[in-house]
């Protein structure tokens, strides 16, 4: 009788260390697992914080309206602008044969995403490149059907841009040709056309 009270206390004093020691091991790995998350937590923050660069403004020109810019990186953008314009183009209509005339006085309302590159040079400035699409509406006389029609088109992208000392401020200046089509039922209109725009954003 005394021998098996024996083995019980022995029992129940080593299965009571052993929970004691798992439960210490368990706190100790979860102290561990808490601050390994807290550590990718905050290098995770640090590295979205050191890349990731937002812009927004307007823009003047050929594009008239808002101008908004991300950055993935210190050379990698995208840059996405809302306006409306006056837009010189050279086209014609296929349905009326192949010809090419210079068009005035149409007007467009675009939606202008562009993927850009940058190269830094000295004294604050860029240099940057690329292309997009653009799409909305186009108007005016020398339209198909004279009315306001569907466009899409794509461009390529030139220009260069400073960056202020005094302010979280941006200047940039690009050149932007392309390509698109204004279309109506049974009818469209294939055009090349350029824009000019001068942009101001604020950057954070």
């Amino acid at each position: 009788m005394h021998f098996l009270l024996y083995l019980c206390t022995l029992f129940l004093t080593r299965t009571n260390k052993t929970v004691k020691l798992l439960t210490n091991l368990l706190i100790k790995n979860n102290n561990i697992m808490k601050k390994l998350f807290t550590v990718i937590a905050a290098a995770l923050l640090i590295a979205t914080s050191a890349s990731a660069q937002h812009e927004i403004g307007g823009i003047v020109g050929g594009l008239n309206g808002a101008s908004y810019k991300y950055w993935f990186n210190d050379n990698m953008a995208i840059q996405a602008d809302l306006a409306v314009g006056l837009t010189e183009a050279a086209g014609g209509n296929s349905y009326a044969g192949s010809y090419y005339s210079w068009h005035t006085g149409m007007w467009d309302f675009t939606i202008n995403p562009n993927f850009l590159y940058h190269f830094q040079l000295p004294a604050n400035f860029k240099v940057y490149c690329g292309g997009g699409v653009n799409f909305g509406m186009l108007g005016g006389l020398a339209t198909s059907g004279g009315g306001v029609n569907g466009k899409f088109g794509i461009n390529a992208v030139g220009g260069i841009s400073y960056d202020l000392d005094a302010a979280p401020i941006v200047l940039a200046f690009d050149f932007r040709p392309g390509y698109g089509l204004d279309w109506v039922p049974n009818n469209h209109m294939s055009y090349f056309d350029w824009k000019l725009a001068l942009a101001v954003r604020y950057k954070f």
